[in-house]
């Protein structure tokens, strides 16, 4: 079955039936003897999909770790209230007490400080490596046992080479963790490239309407048990609404990354040929870092894309001009948004102000013009 069929009828049960899977709401789960209790208990130890206690989920949320699950090709999918618990999470079952990890030198910003602010208090230290890595040896230490990578990294959404790095993590013995919101599952499938666990922040592209919180770790092999623990262990659940929410999300998928993708590519194709633009960051650029790798692993793009602008533009003065670009810290929603960032902000590693957008699903002529027109009252006075 192809894909985009998936899509439609992850979670569906037999019919008669509704199209999507009821929200299924509970904490305690009655029995009728002792029997059909020690029962569920021991099933539940194997088979994460059995009804047992709300804190491991009802047919909802097990519904979409099905799905998740089968969209990144993994062996097992766990589900988290936001896609930082998700990461944080997913390096605490893997990390102890005087351990090292490995993370991409322009990682999402929040995973930076968990590392910083939160490990570095538990004994675990960790290294920074460069996007274009792929032999790890020069980095490794005595106490190496993680890498987290990024592909795209967060804001200049350069690729890195995954089949090369894991290959490399792989003779070393190294757990390899994915942040792979920018994919989401249908753009990219790290597991399928050697990683060991791929996060994504569903928040993003698959609720896709903005008003709902998940984060989700799709595991492969070995991977899988380390992780199941720790969830259960630190009682980390995501409710049922929220579940059938990124479920009903999920049926669009496809829809929305094709116009997502069409419009940022139109975007900045037209952004490279402004005299008022310095520098665009866009996967789909043919001189853009890792073009060449993002193609052959890859089956698209998103709606996100970063600019710098020339000297005597302000970006700041850009992004409050803009009229259908509203300012947000999140993405993949069907809104266009856009944000300035200041250098060294805690929130970009560069050196410079960029601008990140993303386009949403307004028509991209429309969102140009709104471009064009605050490129036009942004220069400084």
């Amino acid at each position: 079955m192809r894909r985009d069929t998936k899509l439609i009828h992850y979670g569906r049960g037999p019919l008669p039936g509704p199209a999507n899977p009821s929200i299924e709401r509970a904490s305690t789960i009655l029995h009728d003897t002792m029997s059909t209790f020690r029962d569920a208990k021991e099933r539940r130890e194997t088979d994460d999909h059995v009804v047992s206690y709300g804190r491991r989920g009802t047919s909802t949320a097990h519904a979409l770790s099905a799905a998740l699950c089968d969209l990144e090709q993994g062996d097992a999918c766990y589900l988290y209230p936001s896609g930082v618990a998700a990461i944080t999470t997913t390096l605490s079952a893997f990390l102890r007490p005087g351990d090292h990890m490995l993370m991409v030198d322009e990682a999402f910003h929040a995973s930076q400080s968990f590392c910083r602010d939160y490990l570095a208090q538990m004994d675990v230290s960790f290294s920074s490596i460069p996007w274009d890595a792929t032999d790890l040896s020069p980095y490794l230490k005595p106490n190496t046992k993680l890498v987290l990578v990024e592909s795209p990294t967060s804001l200049t959404f350069k690729v890195m080479d995954l089949r090369a790095l894991c290959d490399s993590a792989k003779d070393l013995n190294l757990t390899v963790v994915a942040d792979n919101t920018y994919g989401s599952g249908w753009l990219y499938q790290p597991l399928c490239l050697g990683c060991d666990v791929s996060i994504i922040s569903g928040t993003k592209y698959l609720s896709g309407h903005a008003d709902t919180m998940i984060g989700a770790a799709v595991s492969k092999g070995d991977a899988s048990a380390p992780l199941r623990a720790h969830t259960l262990r630190t009682g980390q659940l995501l409710a049922p609404d929220e579940a059938y929410a990124c479920l009903r999300g999920l049926r669009t998928l496809s829809l929305r990354l094709d116009r997502h993708a069409a419009t940022s590519q139109q975007i900045a194709t037209w952004l490279v040929e402004r005299p008022e633009v310095k520098r665009v960051w866009h996967p789909g650029l043919a001189d853009h870092p890792g073009h060449n790798i993002w193609a052959r692993d890859a089956s698209g793009v998103n709606g996100l894309l970063s600019l710098s602008l020339a000297d005597g533009f302000d970006p700041e003065v850009f992004v409050d001009t803009l009229k259908l670009f509203a300012i947000g810290a999140s993405w993949g929603g069907f809104e266009s948004l856009a944000l300035a960032l200041q250098p060294k902000s805690g929130l970009t590693s560069q050196d410079h102000p960029q601008v990140r957008l993303h386009a949403g699903l307004e028509h991209a002529d429309d969102l140009i013009e709104d471009i064009r027109a605050a490129l036009s009252k942004s220069t400084l006075e």
